[in-house]
This record gives structure tokens, C-alpha cells and sequence, in this order.
């Protein structure tokens, strides 16, 4: 028989101080991929399905963001719900 106990009270804290941490992180990533310097790589002229790959890269790292947010967004009201 398996013992499901819930984590204790410093535990609890820690991982919800994580899950908070990693909130703060996300933004910041979103700028660093989104800096200049990122841009540049790519001066030359390539389509992927007709749209410029740069196109392609500003709204496929915001799409991604977007599901990263999501993700954590849950991740904490669920954390601070005492689970």
C-alpha cells in the first residue's frame, strides 16, 4: 500500500517560490529572444511557405511564449490552491 502523504509546509513553499521564479523568467526570455543582435542572423532572403523566416520566427516564439505563460499561469493557481 502506497503512502500519499502531502508535502509538508516548507515544502510547499519552496516549490511554490519555484513556480513563481520561473513567472519571473519568462519575460525575460521573451526579451532575450526578441533582442536584436537575434535579428540580424537573418539577412538573407528565405521563404518557408511563402513568408519570410523572420515572420515565421517573431510569431512562432510569441506563440510560443504564449503556451509557456498558459502553462505557468496554471501551474501557480493551482500551486497556490494548496495542492
Amino acid at each position: 500500500m502506497t503512502d500519499k502523504r502531502s508535502p509538508d509546509l516548507a515544502e510547499r513553499a519552496f516549490r511554490r517560490r519555484r513556480r513563481h521564479d520561473a513567472a519571473l523568467v519568462l519575460p525575460i526570455f521573451g526579451v532575450v529572444i526578441f533582442a536584436t543582435p537575434v535579428f540580424t542572423l537573418f539577412t538573407k532572403d528565405i521563404l518557408i511557405f511563402g513568408a519570410p523566416l523572420p515572420f515565421l520566427f517573431i510569431f512562432g516564439f510569441w506563440f510560443l511564449l504564449i503556451l509557456m505563460a498558459l502553462y505557468m499561469s496554471r501551474r501557480l493557481t493551482k500551486g497556490d490552491e494548496g495542492s
